[in-house]
């Protein structure tokens, strides 16, 4: 109920087309879920590791759409490749101190930020806002208008979302369905009362083609190639790890006698976890999908269900090929601002100022370093500063720099 509809708008944020998010949705989250150890985490498409993705097919192509599947194909593989050969030379524990947590916080934050921000456009039926449209925001509007009905269709979602998350806390399913119930509410509505706004329109039915789509680059984009698979491979097993610790804390249920239903399994190791993200990954590029991870909202509610095992992903895996087989249609008329919708309502938790602000109190040093990883992951896709020939900066460059200045300033 929420994995479908989510997907969906986090391939949009991709930039790639919603099928693509129900195809990262299929194979991964059962091969995942099965190689493994966490009992919880559920795996598939998440807002971080799409916007990583849609900055790098279009940095990659030069701006060619026709080259942006190919590219996530290739992406998925890679990452797939990288995360497998890091488990295996048993560095899962390495990444931990690589990624220190607190450049993660700055960077997640700012990323988050701008996820959120680059969802505006859906909400008022607009085609995609540059910067340099909102600095002329005037002529911008006059050419490309706003469109009310995708507004007012933004804001029937918005409110069936936070009705449903935080006003009926005391009934846990109405939370877990708030994302499906917004997509059914808003697809009656555009198909019963001439919605005139953008629609997702026709999804192609049927599993996807399982074989490898991939692309030569040249010489010169191969160091990029390399760059963006490496920040996509840490910063999506970062967000896996850290959901799959989180959740390990959880005892377990016990009967009215005291007794424990079940055994507690073999607690979460992280080159395992590696190892099964790696796999998911490879699933991925092999059904023609993009880059995968672990997902915190997903993950949550298998955890608060009651899934004490794998096989929920699985049972998941299954009701998705239903969904490609025979559902598609029934996606016909989802409005593109809905999509927009979910995917801010499901990042504005992630951006933590307040706890950026009592980490700048507790330990100015890492406080620093958090800050200014923020603020660069921000200001660094505005300046565009070329560093090599072709190459720009972007919000990866924000992770990076950080990482280099947590080295320099925390050294003692």
């Amino acid at each position: 109920m929420i994995i479908i509809p989510q997907s969906m708008a986090y391939a949009t944020l991709a930039n790639l087309d919603p099928v693509y998010g129900l195809y990262a949705s299929f194979l991964p989250v059962a091969v995942a879920a099965f190689f493994g150890s966490s009992r919880y985490l559920a795996t598939g498409p998440v807002a971080m590791v799409s916007l990583l993705t849609a900055v790098a097919v279009t940095s990659l192509s030069f701006g060619d759409s026709s080259l942006y599947v190919p590219i996530a194909i290739m992406l998925a593989l890679s990452v797939g490749i990288f995360q497998i050969t890091l488990a295996m030379a048993k560095a899962g524990r390495l990444i931990d101190v690589v990624l220190k947590e607190h450049v993660i916080l700055g960077f997640t934050s700012a990323a988050a930020l701008i996820i959120a921000s680059s969802q505006l456009s859906k909400v008022f039926g607009l085609s995609k806002v540059t910067i340099t449209d909102l600095l002329n925001a005037s002529s911008f509007l006059d050419s490309s208008p706003i469109n009310m009905y995708a507004v007012l269709m933004s804001l029937v979602a918005l409110i069936i979302l936070y009705v449903f998350k935080n006003k009926l806390t005391k009934y846990q399913f109405l939370g877990n369905i708030a994302v499906l119930a917004a997509v059914v509410v808003t697809i009656l509505l555009s198909k019963n009362y001439n919605y005139n706004g953008p629609i997702v329109g026709s999804i192609p039915d049927g599993l996807p083609s399982f074989s490898y789509q991939g692309l030569s680059l040249s010489p010169d984009m191969i160091f990029m190639f390399i760059i963006h698979t490496v920040i996509i491979s840490f910063v999506g097993f970062m967000e896996a790890i850290a959901i799959a610790r989180q959740l390990e804390q959880k005892e377990a249920v016990k009967n009215s006698k005291g007794v424990e239903l079940y055994k507690y399994p073999t607690p979460v190791n992280s080159n395992q976890e590696l190892f099964g993200q790696g796999l998911g990954n490879i699933a991925s590029s092999i059904s023609g999908a993009y880059p995968v991870s672990g997902s915190f909202s997903r993950s949550a509610v298998n955890e608060s269900v009651g899934s004490y095992s794998p096989i929920s992903s699985i049972t998941t895996t299954l009701i998705v090929m239903l969904t490609l087989l025979y559902a598609t249609p029934l996606l016909f008329d989802l409005p593109k601002s809905t999509l927009g919708v979910i995917v801010i309502f499901a990042v504005i938790p992630l951006i933590k100022v307040g706890k950026m602000r009592e980490l700048f109190s507790s330990d100015s040093q890492k406080g620093t370093v958090c800050w200014i990883t923020f603020f660069s992951t921000l200001i660094f896709p505005i300046l565009s500063i070329e560093i090599f020939s072709g190459i720009n900066t972007h919000i990866w460059t924000g992770i990076i720099f950080g990482f280099i200045l947590s080295l320099i300033i925390e050294k003692k």
